[in-house]
């Protein structure tokens, strides 16, 4: 008779043994993929990005300029990448964490993201491609993420 510390569960035969991504596992070596990116708009009708895809070839860093070329107030706007599907939990899961975190939870579903922009800023940030796939990226200020998304495509 099989015990019960002896049975196998089947999720367990189908586990992604790859490694977690790692935002500052950067290869010095590495080809560097520059994007800029802008927040545009001033009222919730307008915000977007200015991208709503952005390329880069697997196995390089991306160098992320992100500007909020907003000049209102009530507009502060971040970066946030995720995996796919993901997009609602994370806002959400972000709300509690509150201006003080960027509103970005440090979740699994992140991968890396920008602090929270007022207008008129910029920041850079620098991290290794994940690997090839799709992936999302969203503003995680609170009711921004269903109209500030995006697609980075990893090829």
């Amino acid at each position: 008779m099989e015990s019960e510390t002896e049975k196998t569960n089947p999720a367990d035969l189908f586990k992604d043994e790859t490694p977690a991504y790692d935002a500052k596992a950067i290869n010095p070596d590495a080809p560097v993929s520059e994007v800029n990116l802008k927040a545009v708009g001033n009222t919730m009708s307008e915000i977007s990005y200015d991208q709503k895809v952005i390329t880069v070839k697997a196995g390089t860093t991306i160098k992320l300029k992100f500007t909020n070329t907003s000049t209102d107030a009530a507009m502060p706007h971040n970066w946030v990448l995720i995996y796919p599907g993901k997009a609602e939990v994370v806002a959400t899961a972000g709300i509690p964490v509150g201006k003080e975190g960027s509103y970005v939870p440090n979740i699994d579903d992140v991968l890396i993201a920008t602090r929270l922009l007022g207008p008129q800023e910029t920041t850079e940030i620098t991290f290794p491609a994940p690997p090839a796939g799709k992936y999302q990226f969203i503003c995680t200020y609170p009711g921004h993420w269903s109209v500030m998304n995006g697609e980075l495509i990893v090829e």
